[in-house]
C-alpha cells in the first residue's frame, strides 16, 4: 500500500473542502488515526510530514509509542476508563475523550501528581446514540464550570463521532450542532475553545465545511487495521 499517495489524496480533499468553505487549509489539522497499525506504518506516514497521531487504547499505545519516532505528537481519541488515567496522562499530549466529570477529576489528580497541565477535549454524543460514549449536550453545559475549574486541565474544545452513513451529507446536521454547542460553551466561559475535532475518513469534508479544526483519518490513510 502506498501510504504517501493516500496522505497526498487526503490532503487534496482537505484543501478542496477548505476552498469550498472559504477557509485557509492551515486552519484544519490532519490527525492520522494509527490504532491497529504497527510502528513501521506510522513511521512511513510520519515521513510524509504528518506529526499528529491518534490512539484509542492505552495498552496498545504504551507498547507502540516508544517504538516510534520521538518527534511525533500523540493524542488519546478512544474511550478512557478512570483506571487507565495515570498512563494516559503520561503518554498523551491531549485527551480528546473526556466524557464525564469523574474522569476529568481523575485526570486532574494524575496530572497534579505529575506536575503537568493536561489539555483536553470534551467528547459529546451529539447524535444521542446509545452505542456511543460522550456527554449529552445539556450535560456539557451543566458541568462546564466545574470542568473548567479543575486546575490541572485545560479545556481546548469539543469532539464528536458522527453516526455512520454512506451519505456524508446526512451527518452534516450533527457537525453543525457540535459547532453551535462549542459557541454556547465559549459564551458561557467567556473564552475561546480553539479545537473542534470532528470528521473521519468518510465524512471529514462535510465536517470541515461545518467548522472542524481537526479531522481524524485512519482507514483512508492506513487501510484496514492489521495490528493487534
Amino acid at each position: 500500500m502506498d501510504l504517501a499517495a493516500n496522505v497526498e489524496a487526503i490532503q487534496q480533499r482537505l484543501n478542496a473542502a477548505c476552498d469550498r468553505a472559504g477557509r485557509d487549509p492551515s486552519s484544519v489539522e490532519l490527525m492520522a488515526v494509527s490504532k491497529g497499525h504497527p510502528p513501521e506504518a506510522i513511521t512511513a506516514v510520519a515521513e510524509t510530514g504528518i506529526r499528529l497521531f491518534g490512539e484509542s487504547k492505552v495498552q496498545e499505545a504504551k507498547v507502540k509509542i516508544p517504538q516510534c519516532l520521538g518527534n511525533l505528537h500523540w493524542q488519546m481519541i478512544g474511550h478512557l476508563q478512570s483506571n487507565k488515567a495515570k498512563d494516559a496522562v503520561h503518554l498523551f499530549e491531549l485527551i480528546q475523550s473526556v466524557d464525564s466529570l469523574g474522569l476529568a477529576q481523575e485526570l486532574n489528580k494524575r496530572a497534579e501528581q505529575m506536575a503537568k497541565t493536561l489539555p483536553v477535549l470534551l467528547e459529546v454524543n451529539i447524535s444521542g446514540e446509545s452505542s456511543k460514549f460522550g456527554y449529552g449536550p445539556e450535560s456539557v453545559m451543566a458541568e462546564l464550570d466545574q470542568l473548567n475549574a479543575l486546575p490541572r486541565l485545560e479545556l481546548h474544545g469539543l469532539m464528536t463521532i458522527a453516526p455512520w452513513s454512506q451519505d456524508a451529507e446526512r451527518v452534516r446536521p450533527f457537525f453543525r450542532k457540535l459547532r453551535e454547542l462549542k459557541e454556547r460553551c465559549e459564551e458561557k466561559l467567556g473564552a475561546p475553545l480553539p479545537i473542534l475535532s470532528m470528521g473521519m475518513s468518510g465524512d471529514f469534508e462535510v465536517a470541515i465545511e461545518e467548522g472542524s479544526t481537526l479531522v481524524r483519518v485512519g482507514t483512508a490513510i492506513f487501510g484496514e487495521r492489521t495490528y493487534s
